[in-house]
């Protein structure tokens, strides 16, 4: 849901009743358009958290802690000046508009009490905070400034006077008497849809919570305005202004809508839902419904753009690693084509005696097959020197094949590391893995580490590390499959027991998966058939193979398996296995990824 007039009115009840009286302490500017501001009251610390950002502009309180830069932008340092050590006085909407004015009184640089106006506008790509002197209303500063230039409507620059922004040709349900909201509800298209038309008739609405109000009222949004007469609007505006009026008083049911473990949508009231798919977390307040809602969607998009930007990076590395092997299996066969001069180079030996020094050829009969060969010959040297160049290019060749067997085979133990790299990213579903796989990287050499700006803070690292994918068989074997190579690592050779079974896809880049078997199974045969299904399954789900219809898995005991000295991470070894085809998407594996997907 958009950060409408009926959210900013429930949350400003909130925010005047939990933060009137307390005093600034701290103010920062953790991004180019957002403000933390810390405050005191009676027992109680807060954080008001005001973006104007053109996406995500709101305000509420957070819990977040965000690094802030070593050196705090200009707004900041004069928010500073004028509000630390200041009380607020109000939080209050400008009517149901989108604007919210938060009063503060500091002491000025007279050590008088002032008043100033901290003016909140949440209005898209035009979202400001501004901050102003109220005996002249003029502009003392804001955190987007622009000239005439940028607007013919208003400047919005230090010393100009305040003009709000433009007022909507809507009506304010609180003081719009019945007449009055019939005649602008049938003054649109006769075709537009009812919803919408609420949504153009009354300020503070957005769409969703226009479409929200009719189905509450029990009226199908999408019914056009020409088709409803005043019955149905008589009971669109009582619930409107009930709504309104409920949310002033404090009485709001906070709710978000969730779809897939992911934030749908956010509400100031519990809203009528009619999807299975949806669904619904109450909350006891609509600043911690706001803070859950846009935390959670701003740390799915942080992932995302992480996920991205890594996988880009990995694909990059794999790319110039292809490049080169193909590069390299060119050289090695024409390395290997020198293998014939030590052929030549015999042959001209034993055919010496019948030629001289000039002769631009020789023609001999190649030893094991009797065929005649035509050499061509140096006229500068005789036929055994000759013979000894042959020789010499054969050596040449050989130490450059030898040398380039060990690059190549380097090259391509970094082609399968990187793709099982791939593999990992593509499968992490949140933030904490790609962050673990981005370390990985680092350490191992394949990205650069990000050097520290002078005086920039030293980011915590996360205490707390992502735990292996765990599922349940239908035989009731716990199954654990790796997330990352590191992962995979200490799975397999820190957590498993000697007799658990490992899997992996042969031959194929993949996750480690360990089956934990009690100790009454002592041999191959002993593990279930369907366990051993499911997890061979999970093997392959999580595999570069993931969308192959048969995909062959390797499992053994882990007693089998061991990692070479210098192995890159994830790398192993093992023999005495055994293999099975299975098919990812089979529905006992989608059923088994549900259920993970439940718990979650």
């Amino acid at each position: 849901m958009p950060f409408d007039g009926l959210t900013i009115t429930a949350l400003s009840y909130e925010l005047n009743s939990h933060l009137v009286g307390s005093r600034i302490d701290k103010i920062h500017q953790p991004e180019k358009d957002e403000l933390i501001i810390n405050m005191r009251g009676y027992k109680t610390t807060n954080r008001l958290l005001i973006s104007a950002n053109a996406r995500w502009a709101r305000m509420h309180l957070t819990e977040e802690k965000k690094e802030n830069p070593s050196q705090a932008p200009n707004f900041c340092m004069l928010l500073r000046k004028h509000l630390e050590g200041g009380k607020i006085k109000s939080i209050q909407q400008s009517g149901l508009e989108r604007i919210v004015h938060i009063r503060i009184e500091a002491l000025n640089e007279f050590r008088e009490w002032k008043e100033k106006i901290l003016v909140c506008e949440f209005m898209g790509k035009h979202s400001n905070i501004i901050l102003l002197d109220p005996e002249n209303n003029t502009i003392i500063d804001a955190i987007k400034k622009y000239g005439s230039d940028i607007s013919s409507y208003r400047e919005v620059l230090p010393g100009k006077e305040y003009i709000v922004p433009p007022p909507q040709d809507k009506l304010d349900i609180r003081t719009a008497d019945f007449a009055a909201f019939v005649q602008k509800m049938w003054d649109q298209e006769e075709d537009t849809s009812i919803y919408r038309a609420l949504f153009a008739t009354c300020t503070g609405l957005s769409p969703y919570s226009a479409r929200n109000i009719c189905q509450q009222a029990g009226i199908p949004p999408l019914r056009p305005i020409g088709e409803s007469g005043e019955y149905e609007l008589s009971r669109l505006y009582e619930k409107t202004r009930n709504l309104v009026f409920a949310l002033q008083s404090g009485e709001s049911s906070p709710a978000i809508q969730w779809k897939k473990n992911e934030p749908f949508e956010f509400t100031p009231y519990f809203p009528a839902i009619d999807n299975p798919e949806i669904k619904l977390s109450e909350y006891e307040s609509m600043n911690l419904a706001c803070s859950t809602y846009y935390e959670s969607k701003l740390q799915q998009i942080r992932f995302e753009e992480k996920k991205r930007i890594l996988t880009k990076k990995v694909k990059n590395k794999l790319e110039r690693a292809y490049r080169k092997k193909f590069l390299q299996e060119g050289d090695l066969a024409r390395a290997q084509e020198r293998k014939k001069y030590k052929e030549w180079g015999e042959l001209l030996t034993a055919y010496a005696h019948l030629y001289k020094k000039g002769d631009l050829e020789a023609k001999v009969y190649d030893f094991n097959t009797g065929e005649e060969i035509t050499l061509p010959l140096d006229p500068r040297y005789t036929p055994i020197e000759n013979a000894q160049h042959f020789f010499k290019l054969y050596n040449k060749g050989r130490g450059t094949e030898r040398h380039l067997r060990k690059r190549m085979q380097q090259n391509q133990a970094d082609i399968h590391y990187l793709e099982s790299v791939l593999v990992a990213i593509q499968a992490a579903r949140s933030i904490t893995p790609i962050l673990e796989i981005t370390e990985e990287l680092e350490k191992e050499g394949y990205i650069k580490t990000k050097k520290k700006k002078p005086g920039q803070q030293k980011k915590k690292s996360s205490p707390q590390r992502s735990r292996p994918h765990r599922f349940v068989s239908s035989d009731g074997l716990e199954i654990l499959v790796g997330r990352n190579n590191r992962q995979n690592d200490w799975l397999t050779l820190r957590h498993a027991n000697r007799e658990d079974l490992w899997l992996h896809t042969r031959e194929i880049p993949g996750t480690h998966v360990i089956v934990k078997l009690p100790p009454t199974i002592s041999s191959i045969d002993e593990v279930p058939d369907k366990t051993l299904q499911e997890a061979a399954g999970l093997a392959a789900y999580f595999s570069k193979a993931s969308e192959a219809s048969k995909v062959p898995v390797d499992y053994t005991f882990r007693s089998n398996v061991r990692k070479p000295a210098g192995a890159r991470p994830g790398m192993v070894i093992y023999d005495n296995h055994w293999t099975i085809n299975v098919n990812p998407r089979a529905a006992e594996i989608q059923a088994l990824l549900a259920q993970e997907e439940a718990d979650h």
